[in-house]
């Protein structure tokens, strides 16, 4: 709203900007500024807080602003990288010191290292923090995954918590085979058991990735001996079976991630050829296709390599592959974070930052004014 004065002075009037046109300036403005504009006015800190606005500013800053956040050993911090390449140092959870395992529209999911194990909701932006309730299903170790995401048909975020069977309570969740599954709803906020019959002879081998209302995991059968990917559908609550990519003919590493807003499966392959060894990835993303009897299907998008640098890809940033890339140097072996650009096929090692962390895991990150419902309190 801006005031102008008349020729002489005497009257002032008000003229309004446009509605559209307030919104098209306000969704560029990073979340700490428009907290502070909320106290500006009632009708600003109103439009604020419209689910329209909220939706609006995630896009902008999701296609216009996306970071990577790298995840450190505990206890030390996360890691931002701008689009700018430039390190940034986020907001902090510390109490309880948690995990990162899951980031979806500006909302981090957090497991906790205490007993028994705990699960929160962060918006880091905002710094609003929401601990989950107990689970309905008693896990006396850390044997289970987890998943974090929204859809879109229902208009709700919700964890996903699949429990695997270990009897001796000794193995890690990747070597024990689905037992039971249950999710947690941000709109009810409470748990509810759901039917995993159809995975009970898988082991998840991946971290989960979120895309287009689905959590996905990479799973190998213990009857069949090959891998499926597993689609949980948020909005149904039904888990889906996928047949993976055709694995190449030498030993190699799966993992998955998003690409061009679809489900990809990353192929880590190694040769060895006397003493000689290469590194090569290939990256296949899931596309619709109307011949095909299921109505999509695996298309190999890129192959990179066969090179003799040692690579193991994290996560796709945008148009970028993000790797950890090791060296060998007089004083020892050292990995560097790296960039290969599926555009115009240039590996850019990242600057390193003060201190030697190691990030074992990487997230696409975007800042949003998301908010996490009632029960809520707001961290440091």
């Amino acid at each position: 709203m801006v005031g102008n004065g008349n020729a002489n002075g005497n009257c002032r009037e008000e003229a309004v900007l446009p509605y559209d046109i307030i919104i098209n300036v306000l969704q560029r403005v990073p979340v700490k500024s428009l907290i502070r504009f909320k106290c500006v006015a009632k009708d600003w800190a109103k439009l604020l807080e419209t689910p329209y606005f909220i939706e609006q500013h995630l896009h902008h800053s999701s296609h216009n602003n996306l970071y990577l956040l790298l995840q450190c050993a505990l206890p030390s911090p996360s890691i931002l990288i701008g689009p700018d390449f430039k390190f940034h140092k986020p907001p902090q959870f510390t109490s309880p010191p948690g995990r990162i395992i899951g980031s979806c529209n500006g909302l981090l999911c957090l497991r906790h290292t205490e007993q028994p194990p705990m699960l929160s909701l962060w918006n880091p932006a905002t710094r609003q923090v929401k601990h989950v309730p107990e689970t309905l299903i008693d896990v006396k170790t850390n044997s289970y995954h987890v998943g974090f995401g929204f859809s879109p048909l229902v208009n709700d975020y919700k964890m996903l918590r699949i429990s695997v069977f270990d009897e001796d309570q000794f193995l890690s969740p990747y070597e024990a085979m689905v037992n039971r599954a249950e999710v947690y709803s941000l709109t009810t906020g409470s748990w509810k058991e759901i039917d995993a019959s159809n995975l009970q002879s898988l082991y998840l081998v991946t971290n989960p990735v979120t895309v287009n209302g689905a959590i996905f995991w990479h799973a190998i059968s213990s009857y069949y001996g090959y891998g499926f990917v597993v689609s949980f559908d948020i909005g149904e609550e039904a888990f889906t079976l996928l047949e993976a990519p055709p694995p190449p003919s030498h030993a190699y590493s799966i993992s998955l991630a998003v690409y061009n807003h679809k489900i990809a499966v990353i192929h880590h392959c190694m040769v060895i050829v006397g003493q000689v060894m290469s590194f090569s990835i290939d990256l296949w993303a899931l596309e619709v296709e109307d011949t095909h009897p299921s109505g999509e299907s695996w298309v190999k998008k890129y192959s990179v390599g066969p090179s003799s640098r040692i690579l193991f890809p994290l996560n796709v940033w945008g148009d970028k592959i993000v790797f950890w890339k090791k060296l060998d140097e007089c004083g020892g072996v050292k990995f560097v974070l790296s960039l290969f650009n599926l555009s115009n096929k240039e590996l850019i090692n990242v600057p390193a930052q003060k201190g030697e962390y190691y990030y074992y895991a990487s997230f696409n990150y975007a800042e949003s004014l998301v908010p996490l419902g009632g029960n809520i309190y707001h961290g440091q």
